[in-house]
């Protein structure tokens, strides 16, 4: 099944929009209904300016082409909680997808630029990583976890081709998702001492 471009295109905006509203909306608890639509749209149009020749949209496409689907899910969930000021996502829930974004950063990057003789990027074609992404979701959903959710996100994606690439591993993870859980487990261990 052929997606068309645009669709690519639309889908790797949002993570950008996303990020961008939440850095514009910041920590203030306080929030009209101005500063929640004008920060959503001032994101917007921050990231059509055209710079060089591009709008930022198309700036941010060359540093990650693919944002996956768990990073779109959990800036979704973020910008949600902050729009709506109630809490989707307990501490444990965060906790589970920084824990799951490190490790699969620690698995798939160092292996994949060729520091192993083992490469788990090819295993994302093959039926290993769905079934192993699909028996977690399923483990974390039964144990009340809602981050759950959030696994789920990237094998429906997959399914409706929604990225350009068919490998499930950029569905799952990407390297801003792996940056940010990494400084999130760090910090959550220094905390902990």
């Amino acid at each position: 099944m052929s997606t068309h471009p645009l669709i690519h295109q639309l889908y790797a905006c949002l993570a950008p929009w996303l990020a961008l509203s939440l850095l514009l909306l910041g920590r203030n608890p306080f929030l009209s209904r101005l500063r929640l639509f004008g920060s959503l749209l001032l994101a917007l149009f921050l990231l059509r300016i055209p710079l060089g020749g591009w709008s930022l949209f198309a700036w941010c496409r060359t540093l990650e082409i693919n944002p996956s689907f768990t990073l779109t899910g959990l800036l979704c969930v973020a910008l949600w909680q902050r729009l709506s000021g109630q809490m989707i996502f307990r501490t444990e829930d965060w906790r589970a997808a920084w824990i799951v974004g490190t490790i699969g950063s620690l698995v798939l990057y160092p292996m994949g630029l060729g520091l192993t003789p083992i490469d788990p990027y090819s295993w994302g074609w093959g039926p290993a990583v769905p079934i192993v992404t699909a028996a977690f979701a399923t483990l974390l959903l039964i144990r009340g976890n809602r981050f759950g959710i959030i696994l789920i996100l990237p094998l429906l994606g997959s399914l409706l081709n929604l990225q350009e690439s068919a490998n499930l591993w950029d569905a799952l993870i990407d390297p801003f998702f792996g940056i940010v859980s990494l400084g999130a487990v760090l910090y959550l261990l220094v905390c902990r001492r």
